[in-house]
């Protein structure tokens, strides 16, 4: 039972019943206005002023239809999105035209504001139905009894139980002539939403789309991560050991200064090359590669002139693994190193890379510090959970957890098939 009264408590049902009630005299606003526009520009096509007319008539009721997308979004409660402005990539004359009169948008919006008038009847009949009936049974038994108090020549004991049972059952029927209303206007909205908004081939291009700049900025964000993040928690390793050691070890010093100012410009020109993506598309086809395993000693002795001791194991030949494996098993010795130097400092690490048959083993061990160490703090995970991400998608497994005889261990199997 209450679902059957809840229309009549929405607000969403008075905003679908004033759209029924404008229906009619905008139909009718819009079947003149086309019939005239049309008729007139098309009978003084021949002279040179019908085709501005025509034109202008044509981005008339390209105006009207987005009016009505906000009509309908604002008062059906359905979203009708705007279909892509074919007129916003500029061009000439001749190339605008042509752009608008074949977009599809231009012809389904004229096929709705002639629908209109027909539906604009439609739904005026249905709203007067609707609410006339109802007000009628609920209003004229308590006005006349206000009238009767008033003083008028009214015999209310003589109207009959009948009439006094109007009002009950004018409130009985308000919440089905609801359901009425609702039911026109969730069609009509239906409709609106196939006419006036985007094609499902459109809308799949804009979702195309999308996913394409977030698939981006989620690569650029791990690009950002992997290589500056690395670099620039280097550079603060040296920089804090250097000051430790400025008086008693200045070849030290001046060693870590070279490395700071060598790490420096790398991660200047790869953040440069980073946002110079983000400024524009057409720059993606200039990027520098990404590193991979070719790079992987010089990420090795780098960190290890950071002050981490690490040492490198390969089992097998790595110059056949594939592009993708290589670039994915490089950021994750990064990755690794990084997290170590973070929040374990500068402790005995080792990397482990294993070539089995048909996959790459990747694993980065820290063993437990001597006391002395100064970590760099806690981090925010989002590296660990960008490698998670590539290392899925590649159909491999990925693990990072702390060892039980102390340290942390990240291990990575990636298959090459």
């Amino acid at each position: 039972m209450s679902d059957y009264f809840a229309p009549i408590l929405r607000t969403i049902t008075y905003s679908r019943l004033a759209y029924l009630f404008l229906g009619l005299p905008l139909g009718i606003a819009y079947f003149v206005f086309l019939v005239t526009a049309l008729s007139v520009s098309g009978s003084l096509a021949i002279f040179i002023i019908g085709l501005p007319l025509l034109a202008a008539s044509v981005l008339a009721w390209r105006a009207l239809a987005r009016f009505e997308r906000n009509l309908a979004t604002r008062f059906l409660g359905v979203t009708v999105a705007d279909p892509p402005d074919v007129l916003a990539a500029g061009g000439s004359v001749y190339q605008k035209t042509k752009a608008v009169l074949t977009d599809s948008a231009t012809w389904r919006g004229l096929l709705w504001l002639l629908l209109r008038f027909p539906l604009g009847i439609i739904g005026f009949v249905i709203a007067v139905l609707a609410t006339a009936p109802v007000l009628a049974l609920i209003v004229i038994p308590l006005s006349m009894a206000s009238a009767a108090d008033a003083g008028a020549d009214i015999d209310l004991a003589n109207l009959g139980p009948l009439f006094w049972a109007m009002p009950l059952v004018g409130t009985l029927l308000a919440p089905a002539a609801a359901h009425v209303v609702n039911g026109y206007g969730v069609m009509v909205g239906g409709l609106a939403r196939s006419l006036l908004g985007p094609t499902a081939t459109q809308r799949t291009a804009a979702l195309e789309r999308r996913t394409t700049v977030l698939e981006e900025r989620t690569r650029l964000a791990h690009e950002l991560h992997d290589s500056v993040g690395h670099t620039l928690t280097m550079i603060v390793v040296q920089a804090g050991a250097s000051r430790h050691v400025f008086d008693k070890d200045p070849d030290f010093v001046r060693h870590a200064l070279e490395h700071i100012e060598t790490g420096s410009r790398q991660a200047l020109g790869e953040l440069d090359r980073i946002l110079g993506i983000l400024r524009s598309e057409s720059e993606a086809g200039e990027r520098s590669p990404t590193p991979d395993l070719t790079r992987l000693h010089v990420l090795v002795d780098d960190t290890s002139a950071a002050g981490l001791d690490v040492t490198l194991h390969v089992d097998g030949d790595l110059a056949d693994v594939p592009a993708t494996v290589s670039r994915i098993a490089y950021r994750i010795v990064q990755e690794g190193l990084t997290n170590v130097v973070k929040h374990a400092g500068p402790v005995a690490t080792t990397v482990n890379l294993r070539r089995q048959l048909g996959a790459l083993e990747v694993e980065v061990v820290n063993h437990p510090g001597d006391g002395n160490s100064t970590p760099l703090g806690q981090g925010g995970g989002r590296g660990l959970a960008g490698i998670h991400e590539r290392v899925r998608a590649l159909g491999g497994r990925f693990e990072a957890a702390a060892r039980d005889e102390g340290g942390y261990r990240l291990w990575a199997h990636l298959p090459m098939d």
